[in-house]
């Protein structure tokens, strides 16, 4: 019996442990999203601007549209809501609790982003699988995301991130899978491979622009594609390698991100209440035509959503920290969990004793803190090959922690530029980058036991996994709203620094 499991494991092994893994994303990220039936955090701004699609009024919001349309998609589908009056949607760009429909559910528009933050496991275990070649490993890792407290709140509302972050793990896979293809097999890297990649980018930065930072991605193929040439310092070979590789990678991306705001601004077919997002005559003119699909409409209207988005983000205010009531956070303090944000609480008294239901954001303290202790490790890797000339005992696996840290670290670097006020939210992505760069660093350093794949190897990431997964079933109460009392709270309240406040 011993061996006949094992033989079917290993035969079916690619096929087990994804069905698997996605059995149980879809157990974690499921359940209860359609609670509480009212809108926290920045719901309050996407649920009324998701109904203008479905309605066809035109908006303007400085976020690029794929995100909303397919919150507009989920709600069309699966809201369950018509019979319910959504005009108040369409009235503001911030629907207050007081004047959303009470009996309206958010089901439907929360849906794209739970289905595909739980399908985005798949991608991270796919990206782990091919470059360590050890499913048992990608499988163990793969928990960081399937049980991260912040990840999963987060994503299971009408919020942009899960979305965004489908596209930012889909386009890692298929960058993970190319070189490996190209390194282990030998296929060639073609025009095609840049093109699919600038297509997954392109819709990463139609939800997000920060998904922009995986234009690096090009650069690191590129430089695989090419590395033999760059060796040899063919510098015309390069050269004319780029004058291909350059629009196929670039044109995708602009095509695919010009092709959402042109069905955006096509959608657009009527103002409501003179609501006009200081559009030009011009423009306005072409919607009350009713031309909106035409090409002279689409210029007219990129051109006044690109000004209404820069001025946007011109009025954003900067981060306060001696505000009591600032929710935003200081880019170097995210890797620690630093600052937490109260999207939500319900208080009740149950028999005698107040009971408060949070909705808090707050990372897995397993998964983020050894996500930064992998970072430093594998910075410490580099450096030491780098500056000291230390030896390094897998080039290949190396390489791949230096294009992960380089993703963490470009990342960080480019959110630090920017002036306005950030959250905690904004380091998912990082997050994910420093996550697939602990599973390298591991099995850099066990390198030997992973390839022989060492009984107790494999018992020490399965008991890493088990951690991650008995720290977010502690915190789940508040991922999922369950009612917590003020004990019960300050059990959870471990470091001063993740600032919460419970609720008196």
């Amino acid at each position: 019996m011993k061996i006949f499991l094992q033989s079917f494991l290993k035969k079916y092994a690619q096929f087990i442990y994804p069905a698997v893994i996605l059995v149980i994303s879809l157990g974690v990220y499921f359940p209860f999203y359609g609670s509480p039936q009212a809108m926290f955090w920045d719901e309050n701004y996407h649920v009324p601007n998701a109904q203008k699609y479905i309605d066809n009024v035109m908006y303007m919001e400085p976020h690029p549209p794929l995100g909303k349309m397919l919150m507009a998609v989920g709600e069309s589908l699966f809201g369950g809501n018509e019979s319910v009056n959504k005009t108040k949607l369409l009235e503001t760009d911030y629907l207050t609790g007081d004047n959303a429909p009470p009996e309206m559910t958010y089901k439907g528009f929360r849906w794209p982003s739970t289905v595909m933050m739980a399908l985005s496991v798949l991608f991270f275990y796919g990206i782990l699988n091919c470059i360590t070649q050890r499913a048992w490993l990608a499988a163990a890792f793969t928990s960081l995301v399937i049980f991260d407290n912040a990840l999963v709140i987060h994503s299971r509302a009408v919020h942009l991130d899960g979305i965004q972050l489908f596209f930012v793990l889909a386009a890692l896979y298929y960058f993970t899978r190319a070189i490996t293809r190209h390194i282990n097999h030998q296929i060639p890297i073609t025009w095609k491979q840049y093109a699919l990649l600038g297509v997954l980018i392109g819709l990463g930065t139609s939800v997000k622009v920060t998904a922009a930072i995986l234009l690096v991605l090009f650069v690191m193929l590129y430089g695989v594609d090419q590395w033999s040439n760059i060796k040899r310092w063919n510098w015309l070979a390069l050269t004319k390698r780029l004058a291909v590789t350059v629009p196929a990678a670039v044109v995708p991306v602009a095509l695919v991100f010009l092709g959402v705001f042109y069905v955006h601004i096509g959608l657009g077919e009527k103002v409501y209440q003179e609501r006009t997002y200081k559009a030009s005559p011009e423009y306005l003119n072409q919607i009350r035509m009713g031309d909106t699909w035409s090409l002279k409409t689409f210029s007219l209207g990129m051109r006044d959503n690109w000004k209404y988005m820069s001025e946007y983000a011109d009025g954003v205010p900067r981060l306060d920290e001696c505000k009591p009531d600032e929710n935003g956070s200081y880019v170097m303090n995210w890797p620690l969990s630093s600052k937490t944000i109260s999207y939500r609480w319900d208080r009740e008294v149950i028999d005698g004793k107040t009971v408060t239901k949070y909705k808090y954001l707050i990372g897995n303290p397993i998964v983020w803190f050894s996500v930064i202790g992998g970072i430093i490790l594998s910075a410490g890797l580099i450096i030491g090959r780098y500056v000291y000339g230390n030896p390094i005992k897998d080039e290949k696996l190396f390489y791949w922690i230096c294009a992960f840290t380089s993703l963490y670290i470009i990342y960080m670097l480019s959110i630090l530029q920017i002036e306005r006020v950030m959250y905690l939210y904004h380091y998912l992505m990082a997050l994910l980058f420093g996550a697939i760069n602990l599973a390298l660093v591991f099995t850099y350093i066990y390198r030997d036991d992973v390839i022989a794949n060492n009984k107790h190897t494999i018992i020490n990431a399965s008991l890493f996994a088990l951690l991650v997964i008995a720290v977010f079933a502690f915190f789940s109460p508040f991922t999922y709203g369950f009612g917590l009392t003020e004990d019960q709270f300050e059990l959870r309240n471990w470091y001063s620094f993740w600032k919460l406040q419970v609720v008196r």
